[in-house]
């Protein structure tokens, strides 16, 4: 049984870098996730587009399938890094 701690930090929030990949392009990519101000240094993704919003939650061999804009779009977390934040008591 897992954690509720390390449940917490294998999961996809505010602060943590993710790695994922594309389903649709085999697109492999990796960025933290931040709010959309702090999106003007490389490799960050808003916590408020639609990748960002999608990534929220998931952990490692998870995916999810969307429709943006009319267009199909999935994606697979593969690693979720932790931020130096504590998880909560």
């Amino acid at each position: 049984m897992i954690s509720d701690t390390a449940a917490w930090c294998s999961a996809v929030r505010l602060g943590c870098e993710v790695k994922f990949v594309e389903l649709g392009t085999s697109h492999l990519c990796r960025g933290r996730l931040v709010l959309p101000d702090e999106t003007r240094t490389a490799h960050c993704i808003s916590v408020l587009s639609p990748i960002g919003t999608a990534l929220i939650g998931l952990g490692p061999g998870q995916s999810i399938h969307w429709t943006e804009r009319g267009r199909e779009r999935s994606l697979a977390v593969l690693e979720v890094r932790a931020s130096d934040v504590s998880p909560p008591t």
